[in-house]
């Protein structure tokens, strides 16, 4: 199980950013899904050296090229990665899925998160731009949680779902008390999608399985 993202630390806010996040697991490359989630969590670079050439040469569908001064580099698989990564490693032998964030700004504990965002929201750094945001042909997951009906948050929620193709949505719902699972998207009127968080779904006695993603 592997990680690459684009890093950032900004000195003088103070704050550190994540966005570009790339999981792998087994021996293929195959793109599987994306995720939509809250925030980056506690995940950090294990060096600095860049993967971006290495990348590259995968010619991913979802591959963003780095600006100047940016690259790709491996990071550690937080706990949130190795349930993600343990859920599809159980019906897929091996693959790439992508994560995407409402905001990018990395801290693991979703409260202070949103109060540093909300700080910090006109840094540039702060939202993936609608180019950066390639879902290509493959299921995307909505699993940003209830922090994602703030207004600001909604707004970059939905900019997400409005680029995927309808029929691609699914959504990390519940199914009964303390059983989670993946099942096609039901946007309202303002093309919004409730779910979970898989920081939820995957603790306290939970468990959470593909569902309709395998149809």
């Amino acid at each position: 199980m592997k990680c690459f993202a684009r890093w950032e630390k900004d000195d003088e806010a103070g704050v550190f950013f994540r966005d570009q996040t790339i999981l792998q697991f087994g021996n293929s490359w195959n793109f599987l899904a994306s995720f939509i989630l809250l925030n980056p969590g506690s995940a950090l670079p294990l060096n600095g050296e860049s993967k971006t050439d290495f990348l590259r040469a995968k010619n991913l569908p979802f591959f963003v090229e780095p600006e100047a001064n940016e690259k790709y580099v491996e990071f550690s698989v937080d706990c949130l990665m190795q349930d993600v990564l343990k859920l599809f490693s159980s019906n897929f032998g091996g693959g790439t899925i992508r994560l995407y964030n409402l905001f990018n700004l990395k801290n693991q504990y979703s409260g202070e998160a949103v109060e540093q965002f909300k700080k910090n929201a006109k840094h540039p750094k702060m939202f993936s731009s609608e180019s950066e945001i390639k879902l290509a042909n493959a299921p995307v997951i909505v699993a940003s949680g209830g922090n994602a009906k703030d207004s600001e948050l909604k707004k970059q929620l939905i900019k997400q779902i409005q680029l995927a193709p309808k029929e691609n949505l699914f959504s990390l719902c519940q199914k009964e008390p303390k059983k989670y699972h993946l099942k096609r998207a039901v946007v309202d009127s303002s093309g919004f999608v409730d779910s979970y968080h898989p920081s939820y779904t995957f603790k306290y006695g939970n468990t959470t399985d593909i569902g309709e993603l395998r149809t």
